[in-house]
């Protein structure tokens, strides 16, 4: 099963095996793996060679080591695609999983310099600051703050986003066109305020996710995600020019 002749680090060959038994379903998510020690002997492998194939799979999201009690198949992350617009609803929708949002608080403030900037407003004006946990299967996924220009949605309420979705009440409620976005995103390190809504431990692997949303040339959205990188990876589609 492992070919020591081959020119295929025996690392490498090990790890396409164990995700061969993932993919196929013969290891399900939540599993323990067998031991270092049994693998090597399997395999007839040196112990140092399989230590690299479990550290490379916990880099990739296919493993994780509990403390004391062995390593575990990780459930699969969420794929999300980037070439369109998109809600957390849709992408959620389409593993199968059922999506949920609690509003944690809906407030206003001044814009302020950095803010003012990228709505394109005087530091004084008014934005709604609006947070949510977002949930799959009752599971959290991502914390999201958002902000919204106070003018442009007039009276906005917690109890609306809640029962709607937000997109819903910009769309149905204030015929919001939502006509294109921006989004940047980038690897962070999760900390002891993202514990408390994300069940995460401090230290663990996350993702920045931040949206700009326009209607037509004004910005009307921008919102700033803390998402669980063990759960979601991201694929973008480039197309030859």
């Amino acid at each position: 099963m492992i070919n020591k002749e081959s020119n295929i680090p025996l690392y490498s060959q090990l790890m396409d095996l164990i995700i061969e038994k993932i993919d196929s379903g013969k290891i399900e998510s939540g599993n323990k793996i067998t031991s270092e020690r049994e693998l090597a002997e399997k395999f007839s492998i040196s112990r140092a060679t399989v230590r690299q194939a479990i550290s490379e799979l916990e880099k990739q999201g296919y493993l994780h080591k509990i403390q004391g009690k062995g390593t575990f198949v990780s459930k699969k992350r969420m794929n999300q695609e980037l070439n369109g617009f998109y809600s957390f609803g849709d992408v959620i929708e389409k593993e199968g999983k059922t999506p949920s949002s609690k509003v944690i608080d809906l407030s206003t403030r001044e814009a302020g310099i950095n803010l003012g900037k990228i709505f394109n407003i005087s530091p004084e004006e008014i934005l709604y600051v609006l947070s949510r946990i977002r949930l799959a299967d009752g599971e959290p996924l991502m914390y999201e703050t958002t902000f919204l220009p106070e003018n442009r949605f007039k009276n906005l309420s917690k109890e609306k986003i809640q029962i709607l979705g937000l997109y819903k009440v910009l769309k149905n409620i204030y015929s919001a066109n939502l006509t294109s976005a921006d989004e940047t995103f980038y690897p962070c390190a999760l900390d002891e305020n993202d514990e408390k809504f994300l069940n995460i431990t401090p230290g663990d692997c996350g993702i920045i996710l931040e949206r700009i949303t326009y209607e037509n040339e004004n910005v009307i959205e921008f919102t700033k995600s803390i998402v669980r990188g063990d759960k979601f990876k991201y694929k973008v589609k480039l197309n030859i020019l």
